[in-house]
């Protein structure tokens, strides 16, 4: 069972005007899943973004979450030679392609898990002391194409289990999560294959979730700073509160440190 969400294709009226404007603001080239999955509650982007949309108007949450994720220390993974790379079905211009997707995913992570910690403050109850001005700020563009995500709900039994050494499995009864970022490289089984190897012995060796832990704290600490600035009504649905503390608390810290490892492990451009 697999998260519900609604793709980007099949948003319509204020919700595919929010994307967009996510899109545009965010600098990225596609809509996280926890917003896709989020528009699936009733009114639930449309309360999201109005509690969140004037931090990211003024660009302080968005620079505010990169240089945290920039900054964090990490221990890296093994380089990716280009022999390697080859034989695994990698050109350059399949480099090119992973390129963009590790680019836009190391954009969008670390703002999506800044502003996920805002809402579970504003879900608290937290309301601005003073409002956040309104100022003039320009996105940097956004890379792309992006190589579309493959199907989760139709691929082999055997990607399936190779996604299961990574995706965050659910709680008892609820659906796992399979991370947006891994679903670009399905049509790439054996890159996949190879990153997700390793990436294992940092997963194994604790070294992701001490990375994770030093991402969380500055993020948690930029969160108190940014949310005095922002009101929100109470939340239409409990179940924004629900997603959010599982992505917050694990799955997209997770995920900013596997986009900058994985970045790093690639042939220096």
């Amino acid at each position: 069972m697999l998260l519900p969400e609604l793709a980007e294709r099949d948003a319509t009226g204020e919700k595919a005007a929010i994307y967009a404007e996510m899109k545009h603001l965010g600098a990225v080239p596609m809509v996280a899943l926890i917003f896709r999955h989020i528009a699936t509650l009733p009114g639930g982007i449309e309360w999201t973004w109005s509690a969140i949309g004037p931090a990211w108007r003024t660009g302080r949450l968005q620079e505010t979450a990169w240089r945290i994720a920039r900054e964090a220390p990490l221990e890296p993974i093994a380089a990716m030679p280009w022999a390697v790379l080859k034989n695994v079905g990698i050109d350059e211009a399949g480099l090119r392609e992973v390129r963009i997707v590790l680019d836009a995913y190391n954009r969008a992570n670390p703002e999506n898990l800044l502003s996920v910690l805002c809402i579970l403050r504003l879900l608290e109850g937290r309301t601005a002391a003073s409002p956040i001005a309104s100022s003039s700020w320009s996105p940097p563009p956004a890379p792309g194409p992006l190589v579309p995500m493959g199907d989760v709900a139709r691929m082999a039994p055997e990607l399936s289990e190779l996604l299961d050494l990574v995706a965050a499995p659910g709680e008892l009864g609820q659906p796992r999560v399979v991370q947006s970022l891994y679903r670009h490289f399905l049509h790439r089984p054996a890159f996949l294959a190879l990153a997700i190897t390793l990436l294992r012995q940092r997963f194994d060796d604790g070294s992701i979730d001490r990375s994770v832990a030093g991402i969380g704290a500055s993020m948690n600490a930029a969160a108190d700073r940014i949310v005095a600035g922002l009101s929100a009504p109470p939340a239409p649905h409990s179940g924004i509160r629900t997603v959010c503390e599982r992505f917050g608390g694990g799955v997209i810290p997770q995920m900013i440190v596997v986009g900058r490892l994985l970045e790093g492990s690639l042939p220096k451009a």
